[in-house]
């Protein structure tokens, strides 16, 4: 499903506290409640992109290369303090973010989730909740946060706190970024690491090795050449890239597919031989670019390759929508559906990469994962350029995160159109 061209209505986050304890002891949600059968899906007519920023005079999406939230500037009509929101002290409803990103992202899960079947239940090993449940949490989040609804976010959504392997109250984040490769449309001998396209047929099938040797030289599949192998290879782990060309015009390069191989860790080897560094993909870039002459040796340890599309749109999605910087996050949706929507404390860095407080925000499920499995694994898309890569480093670590899910009476109402 493609991104539609509309923004909606108003998005948030909430401050953490101790009333999400109360809550979850308090109405332990019975998913039998949730009756899906025979009802009827209310239908939510988009208005035009156009007439968005008027109806919701948030902050616009920012599309650069160097994409970061923009916190600097207080947001309308919210208090100053929220960076140390804390339930005790203020409303719950007065700690919500709310931006025209988070708009989007509510949009996409509706479309998605309207897409499927309505009885199925999603998420077995955890959530296994019907997709009909997951629509109207997204749809009177949106009319909440519209106004629409005479109930706040406390009386109207259990939180499901969300564990992972390693801490029982709180999930396992990483981050990741869409990177930016130099390119030239001509190889030479600084350009000469070429970005493919998808081949076919036994064309599909070579190693990396294979193919970093030249077996798919020559055959017309070359989008352009880079001149950093260790970047190309981080692309390629990444699943896009923004190609920046040499006289100046910028590209996206989206995921088209891989040679269908084994994936292999390089992080795994490199600690096999010695090396005592983090396996962070920043240093083990910086370590690879250091040692030029292990590089292929080492990148070779993982055959898997990727190949690229270009494309006039931000990168694509597991449910076929565009990423949103700061919303979109990968999921084993074994555990948690995609086109569910998540809340979590998110640091908030600045233009400088550094730590400049947290924000309570909503995440949208939308990705998969290569190594996103288990319940509690996020990946937390940054956005775009050297500013996102930074940030992906604060995100590592283990969050507050919780499940959104609106309650059953209000569900009862909700589809009842009441």
């Amino acid at each position: 499903m493609k991104l539609s061209r509309v923004i909606s209505l108003v998005s948030t986050m909430l401050c953490a506290g101790g009333w999400f304890t109360e809550a979850l002891q308090a109405d332990v949600l019975p998913w039998s409640n949730y009756h899906a059968a025979n009802i009827a899906l209310p239908l939510y007519q988009p208005t035009d992109r156009a007439n968005a920023a008027a109806l919701f005079p948030f902050k616009p999406l920012a599309q650069t290369a160097n994409f970061v939230p923009q916190h600097a500037a207080p947001l309308p009509n919210f208090n100053p303090e929220y960076q140390a929101c804390d339930p005790q002290h203020f409303s719950l409803d007065a700690c919500v973010l709310k931006t025209v990103a988070s708009q989007e992202g509510l949009l996409q899960q509706i479309n998605y989730l309207r897409s499927r079947n309505p009885q199925q239940r999603e998420g077995a090993h955890w959530a296994n909740l019907p997709n009909q449940v997951l629509l109207q949490t997204a749809l009177e989040l949106m009319r909440w946060g519209h106004g629409q609804t005479p109930y706040t976010l406390k009386e109207g959504f259990n939180l499901l706190e969300i564990p992972s392997a390693k801490h029982m109250n709180q999930a396992d984040y990483t981050g990741y970024f869409t990177p930016v490769l130099e390119v030239q449309t001509w190889p030479d001998a600084q350009y000469r690491y070429p970005i493919y396209s998808l081949p076919i047929g036994a064309d599909c099938q070579f190693t990396r090795a294979e193919i970093d040797a030249g077996a798919l030289r020559g055959k017309g599949l070359e989008i352009g050449w880079t001149n950093d192998l260790v970047n190309l290879y981080f692309a390629h782990i990444q699943g896009s890239a923004i190609a920046r060309f040499s006289d100046g015009r910028e590209m996206f390069l989206d995921y088209a597919g891989t040679n269908n191989k084994q994936y292999g860790r390089i992080g795994e080897y490199l600690q096999s031989q010695g090396y005592q560094g983090s396996l962070s993909n920043a240093k083990m870039r910086q370590w690879l670019h250091q040692h030029p002459e292990r590089m292929t040796e080492v990148l070779h340890q993982n055959p898997r390759y990727v190949f690229f599309k270009k494309t006039d749109t931000r990168p694509k999605t597991s449910i076929g929508s565009e990423v949103i910087p700061w919303h979109t996050v990968a999921v084993d949706d074994n555990f948690i559906p995609l086109g569910s929507v998540l809340l979590a404390e998110i640091p908030r860095v600045s233009r400088q990469g550094e730590i400049v407080g947290s924000d309570w925000r909503f995440l949208f499920a939308q990705d998969r994962g290569q190594a996103i499995k288990g319940l509690g694994r996020l990946d937390f898309y940054t956005g775009f350029g050297p500013l996102a890569e930074k940030a992906t480093y604060h995100i590592t670590g283990l969050r507050k995160s919780y499940l959104m899910v609106l309650k059953p009476e209000i569900f009862r109402k909700s589809v009842a159109g009441l």
